[in-house]
């Protein structure tokens, strides 16, 4: 079961896509080449795990936070999402 809700993104070409694995690679996380996987990121000895997938086709990404610490909220995770996301060039929905 999900930790959050899911969070969909628009926007998320291919050129885009390779811009989020490698601003993803800052931060610790190995952000797979396929269009759906799982991957986690730590930060600051807060571990999170994550699930996505990407319709090329239509430019669409969900993700999915599935684990994080309890006293680390949704929102908190998903204006981080959200940051990491736009400065690759997607948007949220």
């Amino acid at each position: 079961m999900a930790a959050c809700g899911a969070w969909k993104y628009r926007n998320v070409t291919p050129s885009v896509y390779q811009s989020l694995q490698n601003l993803g690679r800052q931060y610790g996380a190995a952000i797979p080449g396929t269009p759906s996987g799982r991957f986690s990121l730590k930060v600051g000895g807060i571990q999170v795990g994550f699930s996505y997938s990407w319709d090329v086709r239509s430019g669409t990404l969900v993700l999915v936070c599935e684990s994080k610490p309890v006293l680390v909220s949704c929102s908190l995770i998903k204006n981080a999402a959200d940051k990491i996301m736009s400065d690759s060039g997607a948007r949220p929905y």
